[in-house]
Protein backbone atom coordinates (compact mmCIF):
# COMPACT_ATOMS: atom_id res chain seq x y z
CA UNK A 1 0.00 0.00 0.00
CA UNK A 2 2.80 2.35 0.91
CA UNK A 3 4.53 1.60 -2.40
CA UNK A 4 1.29 2.40 -4.27
CA UNK A 5 1.05 5.81 -2.56
CA UNK A 6 4.65 6.64 -3.46
CA UNK A 7 4.07 5.71 -7.11
CA UNK A 8 0.82 7.77 -7.20
CA UNK A 9 2.51 10.84 -5.76
CA UNK A 10 5.34 10.47 -8.22
CA UNK A 11 2.90 10.44 -11.15
CA UNK A 12 1.04 13.40 -9.66
CA UNK A 13 4.27 15.32 -9.47
CA UNK A 14 4.98 14.51 -13.09
CA UNK A 15 1.56 15.71 -14.21
CA UNK A 16 1.25 18.84 -12.09
CA UNK A 17 4.71 20.07 -11.16
CA UNK A 18 7.22 18.94 -13.70
CA UNK A 19 5.65 21.40 -16.16
CA UNK A 20 5.35 24.48 -13.99
CA UNK A 21 3.37 27.51 -15.09
CA UNK A 22 5.83 30.34 -15.55
CA UNK A 23 3.59 33.20 -14.44
CA UNK A 24 6.46 35.66 -14.30
CA UNK A 25 7.33 35.12 -17.96
CA UNK A 26 3.67 35.18 -18.95
CA UNK A 27 3.14 38.50 -17.17
CA UNK A 28 6.16 39.88 -19.02
CA UNK A 29 4.78 38.64 -22.35
CA UNK A 30 1.40 40.17 -21.55
CA UNK A 31 3.02 43.50 -20.75
CA UNK A 32 4.81 43.50 -24.12
CA UNK A 33 1.49 42.62 -25.76
CA UNK A 34 -0.29 45.56 -24.11
CA UNK A 35 2.49 47.86 -25.36
CA UNK A 36 2.11 46.50 -28.93
CA UNK A 37 5.57 44.94 -28.82
CA UNK A 38 4.31 41.76 -30.40
CA UNK A 39 7.65 40.27 -31.47
CA UNK A 40 9.05 40.18 -27.93
CA UNK A 41 5.73 38.92 -26.58
CA UNK A 42 5.67 36.09 -29.14
CA UNK A 43 9.25 35.01 -28.34
CA UNK A 44 8.40 34.63 -24.66
CA UNK A 45 5.09 32.87 -25.28
CA UNK A 46 6.66 30.35 -27.67
CA UNK A 47 9.26 29.44 -25.03
CA UNK A 48 6.55 29.09 -22.38
CA UNK A 49 4.61 26.69 -24.62
CA UNK A 50 7.77 24.67 -25.34
CA UNK A 51 8.26 24.17 -21.62
CA UNK A 52 4.60 23.61 -20.79
CA UNK A 53 2.30 22.59 -23.62
CA UNK A 54 -0.67 22.00 -21.30
CA UNK A 55 -1.14 25.61 -20.20
CA UNK A 56 -3.93 27.26 -22.17
CA UNK A 57 -3.32 30.96 -21.48
CA UNK A 58 -0.09 31.30 -23.54
CA UNK A 59 -1.82 29.64 -26.52
CA UNK A 60 -4.75 32.05 -26.33
CA UNK A 61 -2.59 35.15 -26.03
CA UNK A 62 -0.29 34.04 -28.84
CA UNK A 63 -3.34 33.27 -30.99
CA UNK A 64 -4.64 36.78 -30.41
CA UNK A 65 -1.33 38.30 -31.51
CA UNK A 66 -1.31 36.32 -34.76
CA UNK A 67 -4.91 37.38 -35.39
CA UNK A 68 -3.96 41.04 -34.95
CA UNK A 69 -1.09 40.47 -37.39
CA UNK A 70 -3.59 39.03 -39.93
CA UNK A 71 -2.21 35.48 -39.75
CA UNK A 72 -5.60 33.95 -39.07
CA UNK A 73 -4.48 30.42 -39.94
CA UNK A 74 -1.67 30.40 -37.38
CA UNK A 75 -4.04 32.02 -34.91
CA UNK A 76 -6.63 29.29 -35.48
CA UNK A 77 -4.05 26.51 -35.18
CA UNK A 78 -3.23 27.75 -31.68
CA UNK A 79 -6.91 27.99 -30.73
CA UNK A 80 -7.45 24.42 -31.91
CA UNK A 81 -4.65 23.31 -29.59
CA UNK A 82 -6.92 24.49 -26.78
CA UNK A 83 -10.39 23.70 -28.15
CA UNK A 84 -11.49 20.32 -29.49
CA UNK A 85 -13.86 20.50 -32.46
CA UNK A 86 -15.54 17.31 -31.18
CA UNK A 87 -15.88 18.39 -27.54
CA UNK A 88 -19.27 19.81 -26.65
CA UNK A 89 -17.72 21.81 -23.82
CA UNK A 90 -15.57 23.73 -26.34
CA UNK A 91 -18.49 25.21 -28.29
CA UNK A 92 -17.57 28.83 -27.53
CA UNK A 93 -13.97 28.25 -28.57
CA UNK A 94 -14.94 26.64 -31.89
CA UNK A 95 -17.34 29.52 -32.56
CA UNK A 96 -14.44 31.92 -31.92
CA UNK A 97 -12.38 30.07 -34.56
CA UNK A 98 -15.29 30.45 -37.01
CA UNK A 99 -15.71 34.14 -36.17
CA UNK A 100 -12.00 34.81 -36.69
CA UNK A 101 -12.02 33.23 -40.15
CA UNK A 102 -15.16 35.20 -41.05
CA UNK A 103 -13.71 38.51 -39.85
CA UNK A 104 -10.66 38.01 -42.07
CA UNK A 105 -12.70 37.03 -45.13
CA UNK A 106 -11.97 33.27 -45.18
CA UNK A 107 -15.59 32.26 -45.63
CA UNK A 108 -15.17 28.56 -46.52
CA UNK A 109 -13.13 27.94 -43.38
CA UNK A 110 -15.57 29.98 -41.30
CA UNK A 111 -18.51 28.00 -42.71
CA UNK A 112 -16.83 24.71 -41.79
CA UNK A 113 -16.43 25.71 -38.14
CA UNK A 114 -19.88 27.30 -37.86
CA UNK A 115 -21.31 24.00 -39.08
CA UNK A 116 -19.09 22.21 -36.56
CA UNK A 117 -20.70 24.27 -33.79
CA UNK A 118 -24.15 23.17 -34.95
CA UNK A 119 -23.03 19.52 -35.09
CA UNK A 120 -21.86 19.60 -31.46
CA UNK A 121 -25.41 20.30 -30.30
CA UNK A 122 -28.40 21.70 -32.20
CA UNK A 123 -29.06 24.10 -29.31
CA UNK A 124 -25.78 25.86 -30.14
CA UNK A 125 -27.08 26.65 -33.62
CA UNK A 126 -28.76 29.87 -32.48
CA UNK A 127 -29.93 32.80 -34.60
CA UNK A 128 -26.48 34.39 -34.53
CA UNK A 129 -24.76 31.25 -35.83
CA UNK A 130 -27.45 30.66 -38.45
CA UNK A 131 -27.06 34.23 -39.67
CA UNK A 132 -23.28 33.75 -39.87
CA UNK A 133 -23.78 30.59 -41.91
CA UNK A 134 -26.04 32.49 -44.32
CA UNK A 135 -23.47 35.29 -44.57
CA UNK A 136 -20.69 32.78 -45.35
CA UNK A 137 -22.73 31.17 -48.11
CA UNK A 138 -23.69 34.60 -49.49
CA UNK A 139 -20.05 35.73 -49.40
CA UNK A 140 -18.76 32.63 -51.17
CA UNK A 141 -21.38 33.08 -53.89
CA UNK A 142 -20.58 36.81 -54.18
CA UNK A 143 -16.86 36.15 -54.64
CA UNK A 144 -17.66 33.58 -57.31
CA UNK A 145 -19.91 36.13 -59.05
CA UNK A 146 -18.19 39.50 -58.61
CA UNK A 147 -19.66 42.80 -59.79
CA UNK A 148 -17.69 45.27 -61.91
CA UNK A 149 -15.79 47.62 -59.62
CA UNK A 150 -13.02 50.01 -60.70
CA UNK A 151 -12.49 52.66 -58.00
CA UNK A 152 -10.48 55.77 -58.92
CA UNK A 153 -8.80 58.08 -56.42
CA UNK A 154 -10.39 61.52 -56.73
CA UNK A 155 -6.97 63.16 -56.59
CA UNK A 156 -4.60 65.31 -54.58
CA UNK A 157 -6.78 68.43 -54.62
CA UNK A 158 -9.21 66.55 -52.35
CA UNK A 159 -7.11 63.90 -50.60
CA UNK A 160 -4.13 64.54 -48.33
CA UNK A 161 -1.83 62.57 -46.06
CA UNK A 162 -4.61 62.77 -43.45
CA UNK A 163 -7.97 60.97 -43.47
CA UNK A 164 -10.73 62.21 -45.77
CA UNK A 165 -14.11 60.63 -45.01
CA UNK A 166 -17.85 61.22 -45.31
CA UNK A 167 -18.18 62.73 -48.80
CA UNK A 168 -21.36 64.52 -49.89
CA UNK A 169 -22.02 65.62 -53.47
CA UNK A 170 -24.32 68.45 -54.61
CA UNK A 171 -27.24 67.67 -56.90
CA UNK A 172 -25.53 69.53 -59.76
CA UNK A 173 -22.40 67.39 -59.16
CA UNK A 174 -20.19 70.48 -58.93
CA UNK A 175 -19.56 70.72 -55.18
CA UNK A 176 -18.05 68.11 -52.89
CA UNK A 177 -17.94 68.44 -49.12
CA UNK A 178 -16.18 66.03 -46.77
CA UNK A 179 -14.64 65.62 -43.35
CA UNK A 180 -10.87 65.72 -42.86
CA UNK A 181 -9.24 64.38 -39.72
CA UNK A 182 -6.71 67.10 -38.94
CA UNK A 183 -3.70 65.97 -36.93
CA UNK A 184 -1.48 68.83 -35.80
CA UNK A 185 1.69 68.17 -33.84
CA UNK A 186 0.79 70.53 -31.02
CA UNK A 187 -2.85 69.56 -30.52
CA UNK A 188 -5.20 66.63 -30.30
CA UNK A 189 -6.52 65.23 -33.60
CA UNK A 190 -9.86 66.73 -34.61
CA UNK A 191 -12.22 66.73 -37.56
CA UNK A 192 -13.08 69.70 -39.79
CA UNK A 193 -15.22 70.21 -42.87
CA UNK A 194 -13.73 70.97 -46.30
CA UNK A 195 -15.27 71.72 -49.67
CA UNK A 196 -14.18 71.72 -53.30
CA UNK A 197 -15.84 73.12 -56.42
CA UNK A 198 -15.59 71.50 -59.83
CA UNK A 199 -14.46 73.94 -62.52
CA UNK A 200 -14.38 72.80 -66.14
CA UNK A 201 -14.49 69.18 -65.03
CA UNK A 202 -11.66 69.47 -62.48
CA UNK A 203 -11.96 69.47 -58.70
CA UNK A 204 -10.27 72.53 -57.23
CA UNK A 205 -8.03 72.56 -54.16
CA UNK A 206 -10.16 71.75 -51.13
CA UNK A 207 -10.68 74.60 -48.66
CA UNK A 208 -11.79 74.44 -45.03
CA UNK A 209 -15.13 75.91 -44.05
CA UNK A 210 -14.62 78.92 -41.77
CA UNK A 211 -15.93 79.26 -38.24
CA UNK A 212 -18.54 78.82 -36.88
CA UNK A 213 -18.96 75.60 -38.83
CA UNK A 214 -15.45 74.38 -38.01
CA UNK A 215 -14.47 74.58 -34.37
CA UNK A 216 -11.72 73.21 -32.15
CA UNK A 217 -13.99 70.24 -31.45
CA UNK A 218 -15.10 67.41 -33.71
CA UNK A 219 -17.68 67.91 -36.42
CA UNK A 220 -18.74 65.25 -38.88
CA UNK A 221 -21.23 63.91 -41.41
CA UNK A 222 -21.97 67.16 -43.24
CA UNK A 223 -24.74 67.14 -45.83
CA UNK A 224 -26.74 69.77 -47.69
CA UNK A 225 -30.16 70.20 -49.21
CA UNK A 226 -30.61 69.75 -52.96
CA UNK A 227 -30.79 73.52 -53.49
CA UNK A 228 -27.62 73.90 -51.34
CA UNK A 229 -29.40 76.44 -49.13
CA UNK A 230 -29.25 74.34 -45.94
CA UNK A 231 -26.48 72.43 -44.20
CA UNK A 232 -26.90 69.72 -41.58
CA UNK A 233 -24.14 68.05 -39.58
CA UNK A 234 -23.22 66.28 -36.35
CA UNK A 235 -21.39 67.72 -33.34
CA UNK A 236 -20.71 65.99 -30.05
CA UNK A 237 -20.50 66.96 -26.39
CA UNK A 238 -21.52 70.60 -26.85
CA UNK A 239 -22.94 72.67 -24.03
CA UNK A 240 -26.27 73.08 -25.87
CA UNK A 241 -26.51 69.38 -26.72
CA UNK A 242 -29.24 67.02 -25.55
CA UNK A 243 -27.12 63.85 -25.77
CA UNK A 244 -23.68 62.57 -26.67
CA UNK A 245 -23.96 63.73 -30.29
CA UNK A 246 -26.59 66.06 -31.76
CA UNK A 247 -27.68 67.31 -35.16
CA UNK A 248 -27.21 70.98 -36.10
CA UNK A 249 -28.43 72.89 -39.15
CA UNK A 250 -28.33 76.32 -40.72
CA UNK A 251 -28.11 78.26 -43.96
CA UNK A 252 -25.24 77.62 -46.35
CA UNK A 253 -23.89 81.17 -46.38
CA UNK A 254 -20.10 81.02 -46.40
CA UNK A 255 -19.88 84.63 -45.19
CA UNK A 256 -22.39 84.23 -42.37
CA UNK A 257 -22.37 80.70 -41.03
CA UNK A 258 -24.75 80.30 -38.12
CA UNK A 259 -26.01 76.95 -36.93
CA UNK A 260 -28.47 75.85 -34.30
CA UNK A 261 -29.30 72.62 -32.54
CA UNK A 262 -32.30 70.90 -34.15
CA UNK A 263 -33.88 70.72 -30.72
CA UNK A 264 -35.36 67.99 -28.58
CA UNK A 265 -37.95 66.98 -31.19
CA UNK A 266 -35.04 65.46 -33.14
CA UNK A 267 -32.14 65.19 -30.74
CA UNK A 268 -32.44 62.85 -27.80
CA UNK A 269 -30.30 62.11 -24.76
CA UNK A 270 -28.76 59.36 -26.90
CA UNK A 271 -26.58 59.43 -30.05
CA UNK A 272 -28.10 61.27 -33.05
CA UNK A 273 -25.99 61.66 -36.18
CA UNK A 274 -25.42 61.24 -39.93
CA UNK A 275 -28.38 63.15 -41.34
CA UNK A 276 -29.27 63.80 -44.97
CA UNK A 277 -32.09 65.66 -46.74
CA UNK A 278 -34.53 64.16 -49.20
CA UNK A 279 -34.31 66.03 -52.51
CA UNK A 280 -37.80 67.51 -52.10
CA UNK A 281 -36.57 69.01 -48.79
CA UNK A 282 -39.55 67.47 -47.02
CA UNK A 283 -37.66 64.95 -44.86
CA UNK A 284 -34.40 64.28 -43.12
CA UNK A 285 -33.06 60.77 -42.59
CA UNK A 286 -30.64 60.25 -39.71
CA UNK A 287 -29.13 57.62 -37.41
CA UNK A 288 -29.87 57.20 -33.72
CA UNK A 289 -29.51 54.62 -30.97
CA UNK A 290 -32.58 55.93 -29.11
CA UNK A 291 -35.07 53.45 -27.62
CA UNK A 292 -37.90 52.23 -29.82
CA UNK A 293 -35.75 50.97 -32.67
CA UNK A 294 -34.99 47.47 -33.87
CA UNK A 295 -31.30 47.29 -32.97
CA UNK A 296 -28.28 49.27 -31.83
CA UNK A 297 -28.36 52.19 -34.28
CA UNK A 298 -31.32 52.58 -36.62
CA UNK A 299 -32.25 54.92 -39.46
CA UNK A 300 -35.01 57.36 -38.49
CA UNK A 301 -37.08 59.83 -40.54
CA UNK A 302 -38.44 63.27 -39.64
CA UNK A 303 -40.71 65.45 -41.76
CA UNK A 304 -39.65 69.07 -42.26
CA UNK A 305 -42.65 71.32 -41.59
CA UNK A 306 -43.17 75.07 -41.60
CA UNK A 307 -42.98 75.17 -37.82
CA UNK A 308 -40.02 72.78 -37.47
CA UNK A 309 -39.32 69.08 -37.54
CA UNK A 310 -41.82 66.34 -36.74
CA UNK A 311 -41.18 63.65 -34.16
CA UNK A 312 -38.98 61.03 -35.86
CA UNK A 313 -40.38 57.70 -37.00
CA UNK A 314 -38.34 54.55 -37.51
CA UNK A 315 -37.57 53.61 -41.12
CA UNK A 316 -38.95 50.16 -40.34
CA UNK A 317 -37.85 46.51 -40.19
CA UNK A 318 -37.12 46.24 -43.92
CA UNK A 319 -34.28 48.72 -43.42
CA UNK A 320 -33.30 48.31 -39.77
CA UNK A 321 -32.09 45.12 -38.10
CA UNK A 322 -31.19 43.87 -34.62
CA UNK A 323 -27.67 45.19 -35.18
CA UNK A 324 -26.58 48.57 -36.65
CA UNK A 325 -27.52 50.65 -39.68
CA UNK A 326 -25.48 53.72 -40.58
CA UNK A 327 -24.84 56.55 -43.11
CA UNK A 328 -28.18 56.87 -44.98
CA UNK A 329 -28.12 58.68 -48.32
CA UNK A 330 -31.21 59.41 -50.41
CA UNK A 331 -30.43 59.85 -54.08
CA UNK A 332 -31.87 63.02 -55.69
CA UNK A 333 -34.43 60.83 -57.49
CA UNK A 334 -35.95 60.27 -54.00
CA UNK A 335 -36.50 56.61 -54.86
CA UNK A 336 -33.20 54.99 -53.93
CA UNK A 337 -31.78 54.79 -50.41
CA UNK A 338 -28.14 53.79 -49.87
CA UNK A 339 -26.89 52.90 -46.40
CA UNK A 340 -24.44 50.72 -44.46
CA UNK A 341 -25.36 47.82 -42.19
CA UNK A 342 -23.75 45.03 -40.22
CA UNK A 343 -27.12 43.43 -39.57
CA UNK A 344 -28.22 42.39 -43.06
CA UNK A 345 -26.58 39.36 -44.67
CA UNK A 346 -23.19 40.45 -45.96
CA UNK A 347 -19.47 39.91 -46.33
CA UNK A 348 -18.12 41.24 -43.08
CA UNK A 349 -18.27 44.25 -40.81
CA UNK A 350 -20.38 47.00 -42.44
CA UNK A 351 -21.58 46.40 -46.00
CA UNK A 352 -23.22 48.86 -48.38
CA UNK A 353 -26.84 48.30 -49.40
CA UNK A 354 -29.50 49.86 -51.61
CA UNK A 355 -33.24 49.89 -50.99
CA UNK A 356 -35.66 50.97 -53.72
CA UNK A 357 -39.26 52.19 -53.91
CA UNK A 358 -41.61 52.91 -56.81
CA UNK A 359 -42.77 56.34 -55.64
CA UNK A 360 -42.52 58.57 -52.59
CA UNK A 361 -45.64 57.03 -51.03
CA UNK A 362 -44.29 53.50 -51.40
CA UNK A 363 -42.53 51.59 -48.61
CA UNK A 364 -38.83 50.83 -48.86
CA UNK A 365 -38.21 47.36 -50.29
CA UNK A 366 -35.86 44.66 -49.00
CA UNK A 367 -32.29 46.01 -49.25
CA UNK A 368 -29.86 44.56 -51.77
CA UNK A 369 -26.19 44.04 -50.91
CA UNK A 370 -23.95 45.89 -53.39
CA UNK A 371 -21.88 42.73 -53.76
CA UNK A 372 -18.22 41.81 -53.97
CA UNK A 373 -15.73 43.49 -54.37
CA UNK A 374 -17.59 46.74 -53.56
CA UNK A 375 -18.17 45.05 -50.21
CA UNK A 376 -15.61 42.79 -48.55
CA UNK A 377 -14.76 41.59 -45.04
CA UNK A 378 -13.69 45.09 -44.00
CA UNK A 379 -15.81 48.13 -43.13
CA UNK A 380 -17.65 49.89 -45.99
CA UNK A 381 -19.53 53.07 -45.19
CA UNK A 382 -20.76 56.48 -46.37
CA UNK A 383 -21.62 56.02 -50.06
CA UNK A 384 -23.18 58.89 -52.04
CA UNK A 385 -24.28 58.88 -55.69
CA UNK A 386 -24.33 61.74 -58.19
CA UNK A 387 -27.50 62.91 -59.96
CA UNK A 388 -26.56 60.85 -63.03
CA UNK A 389 -27.40 57.78 -60.92
CA UNK A 390 -24.11 56.08 -61.87
CA UNK A 391 -21.10 57.78 -60.25
CA UNK A 392 -20.64 56.84 -56.59
CA UNK A 393 -18.25 58.42 -54.10
CA UNK A 394 -16.95 56.77 -50.94
CA UNK A 395 -14.00 56.75 -48.53
CA UNK A 396 -11.56 53.85 -48.47
CA UNK A 397 -8.17 52.80 -47.13
CA UNK A 398 -7.15 51.68 -50.62
CA UNK A 399 -3.73 52.90 -51.74
CA UNK A 400 -3.77 56.67 -51.99
CA UNK A 401 -2.41 59.87 -50.51
CA UNK A 402 -2.93 59.07 -46.86
CA UNK A 403 -4.98 57.04 -44.42
CA UNK A 404 -8.53 57.26 -45.80
CA UNK A 405 -9.00 58.74 -49.26
CA UNK A 406 -12.10 59.56 -51.28
CA UNK A 407 -12.63 57.44 -54.38
CA UNK A 408 -15.28 57.29 -57.07
CA UNK A 409 -16.54 54.51 -59.33
CA UNK A 410 -19.42 53.60 -61.63
CA UNK A 411 -22.17 51.56 -60.03
CA UNK A 412 -23.17 48.25 -61.62
CA UNK A 413 -26.51 48.36 -63.43
CA UNK A 414 -28.53 46.76 -60.63
CA UNK A 415 -27.48 49.41 -58.10
CA UNK A 416 -27.88 52.53 -60.22
CA UNK A 417 -30.36 55.24 -59.41
CA UNK A 418 -32.43 57.14 -61.96
CA UNK A 419 -30.64 59.81 -63.96
CA UNK A 420 -32.32 63.15 -63.36
CA UNK A 421 -33.42 65.05 -66.45
CA UNK A 422 -33.04 68.81 -66.74
CA UNK A 423 -36.52 69.67 -65.49
CA UNK A 424 -36.06 67.44 -62.43
CA UNK A 425 -32.69 69.01 -61.66
CA UNK A 426 -34.11 72.52 -61.96
CA UNK A 427 -36.96 71.66 -59.58
CA UNK A 428 -34.83 70.14 -56.82
CA UNK A 429 -32.12 72.81 -57.18
CA UNK A 430 -34.55 75.73 -57.03
CA UNK A 431 -35.19 77.62 -53.82
CA UNK A 432 -38.67 77.42 -52.33
CA UNK A 433 -41.05 79.35 -54.57
CA UNK A 434 -38.32 80.26 -57.08
CA UNK A 435 -39.29 80.78 -60.71
CA UNK A 436 -38.25 77.96 -63.06
CA UNK A 437 -38.26 78.98 -66.72
CA UNK A 438 -39.16 76.41 -69.36
CA UNK A 439 -36.27 76.11 -71.79
CA UNK A 440 -38.18 74.48 -74.62
CA UNK A 441 -41.86 75.37 -74.17
CA UNK A 442 -42.47 77.58 -77.20
CA UNK A 443 -45.43 79.22 -78.94
CA UNK A 444 -46.02 80.61 -82.39
CA UNK A 445 -45.54 84.39 -82.65
CA UNK A 446 -48.39 86.31 -80.99
CA UNK A 447 -50.17 82.98 -80.46
CA UNK A 448 -50.90 80.65 -77.59
CA UNK A 449 -50.65 77.52 -79.74
CA UNK A 450 -47.87 75.23 -78.50
CA UNK A 451 -45.12 74.26 -80.92
CA UNK A 452 -44.82 70.46 -80.98
CA UNK A 453 -41.22 70.56 -79.71
CA UNK A 454 -42.62 71.86 -76.41
CA UNK A 455 -44.39 68.62 -75.53
CA UNK A 456 -41.28 66.68 -74.44
CA UNK A 457 -40.48 69.08 -71.60
CA UNK A 458 -44.13 69.28 -70.55
CA UNK A 459 -44.40 65.49 -70.49
CA UNK A 460 -41.39 65.36 -68.16
CA UNK A 461 -43.01 67.91 -65.88
CA UNK A 462 -46.32 66.02 -65.85
CA UNK A 463 -44.53 62.82 -64.85
CA UNK A 464 -42.71 64.62 -62.07
CA UNK A 465 -45.85 66.25 -60.66
CA UNK A 466 -47.63 62.89 -60.54
CA UNK A 467 -44.67 60.91 -59.18
CA UNK A 468 -43.70 63.35 -56.46
CA UNK A 469 -47.12 64.86 -55.71
CA UNK A 470 -46.05 68.50 -55.96
CA UNK A 471 -48.14 71.61 -56.60
CA UNK A 472 -47.14 74.25 -59.15
CA UNK A 473 -48.20 77.67 -60.39
CA UNK A 474 -47.77 78.15 -64.15
CA UNK A 475 -46.87 81.67 -65.23
CA UNK A 476 -47.01 83.47 -68.57
CA UNK A 477 -44.81 86.52 -69.32
CA UNK A 478 -44.23 88.79 -72.32
CA UNK A 479 -41.88 91.58 -73.29
CA UNK A 480 -43.07 95.20 -73.28
CA UNK A 481 -43.59 95.53 -77.03
CA UNK A 482 -47.22 96.24 -77.93
CA UNK A 483 -50.31 96.93 -75.90
CA UNK A 484 -49.91 96.07 -72.21
CA UNK A 485 -53.46 94.72 -71.88
CA UNK A 486 -53.02 92.54 -74.97
CA UNK A 487 -49.77 91.23 -73.52
CA UNK A 488 -51.55 90.34 -70.28
CA UNK A 489 -54.24 88.39 -72.17
CA UNK A 490 -51.62 86.60 -74.30
CA UNK A 491 -49.55 85.62 -71.27
CA UNK A 492 -52.63 84.29 -69.49
CA UNK A 493 -53.71 82.26 -72.52
CA UNK A 494 -50.24 80.76 -72.89
CA UNK A 495 -50.17 79.79 -69.20
CA UNK A 496 -53.64 78.25 -69.55
CA UNK A 497 -52.55 76.27 -72.62
CA UNK A 498 -49.76 74.69 -70.56
CA UNK A 499 -52.25 74.08 -67.76
CA UNK A 500 -54.68 72.34 -70.12
CA UNK A 501 -51.95 70.14 -71.57
CA UNK A 502 -50.78 68.99 -68.14
CA UNK A 503 -54.39 68.18 -67.19
CA UNK A 504 -54.63 66.08 -70.36
CA UNK A 505 -51.60 64.11 -69.11
CA UNK A 506 -53.47 63.07 -65.93
CA UNK A 507 -52.21 65.80 -63.63
CA UNK A 508 -54.92 66.64 -61.08
CA UNK A 509 -56.39 70.11 -61.39
CA UNK A 510 -55.95 70.78 -57.68
CA UNK A 511 -52.18 70.38 -58.11
CA UNK A 512 -51.74 73.12 -60.70
CA UNK A 513 -52.93 76.65 -61.30
CA UNK A 514 -52.02 79.36 -63.81
CA UNK A 515 -51.66 83.12 -64.06
CA UNK A 516 -50.65 85.65 -66.70
CA UNK A 517 -48.43 88.61 -65.80
CA UNK A 518 -47.96 90.24 -69.22
CA UNK A 519 -44.96 92.56 -69.18
CA UNK A 520 -45.15 93.36 -65.45
CA UNK A 521 -42.37 91.01 -64.26
CA UNK A 522 -39.36 91.35 -66.59
CA UNK A 523 -36.16 89.46 -65.77
CA UNK A 524 -34.04 91.50 -68.18
CA UNK A 525 -34.05 94.78 -70.07
CA UNK A 526 -36.65 95.41 -72.77
CA UNK A 527 -34.21 97.68 -74.64
CA UNK A 528 -32.42 94.86 -76.50
CA UNK A 529 -33.63 91.91 -78.50
CA UNK A 530 -31.76 89.52 -76.22
CA UNK A 531 -33.37 91.06 -73.16
CA UNK A 532 -36.84 90.96 -74.69
CA UNK A 533 -36.38 87.28 -75.66
CA UNK A 534 -35.59 86.47 -72.02
CA UNK A 535 -38.69 88.31 -70.84
CA UNK A 536 -40.91 86.38 -73.27
CA UNK A 537 -41.15 83.20 -71.20
CA UNK A 538 -43.43 80.61 -69.71
CA UNK A 539 -42.39 79.39 -66.30
CA UNK A 540 -43.62 77.73 -63.12
CA UNK A 541 -43.03 77.72 -59.38
CA UNK A 542 -43.38 74.89 -56.88
CA UNK A 543 -45.89 76.06 -54.27
CA UNK A 544 -47.34 74.67 -51.04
Amino acid sequence: MRLFIIIFLSLLCSALYCQKKDFKSYDKAFKYYKNNNFDKSKDILIKIIENNNNWEKPYLLLSNIYFIEDDVFKSSELLLEVYDVNNIDDQKGIEKVANNFYKKGFYSEALYYYNAVCKLDSSFCNNKVRRSIKSCKFSINSINNPVVFNPVNIGGNINSNMSEIGPAISSDDNKLVFTRRVEDRDSEPQEDFYYSNKVEGEWQKALPFPPSLNTSGNEGALSFSSDQSLLIYTACNRSDGFGSCDLYYGYNDIDNLNFVNLGEDINSKYWDSQACFSSDRNYIYFVSNRPGGYGGTDIWISEIKKDGFSNPVNAGPEINTKLDEMSPYIHPDNLNLYFASNGHIGLGDYDLFISKRNDINDIWRTPINLGYPINNHLNQNSLVVSSNGVTAYYASTNDGYGLDDIFYFDLPELFKSNKLNQIELEIIQSKAGEEIVFQNVLFSTNSYNLISDSLYELNLLADYIIKYNINILIEGHTDSIGNSNSNLILSKNRAQTVYNYLISKSVKNDQISFKGFGDKMPISTNNTELGRSLNRRTSFRVVD
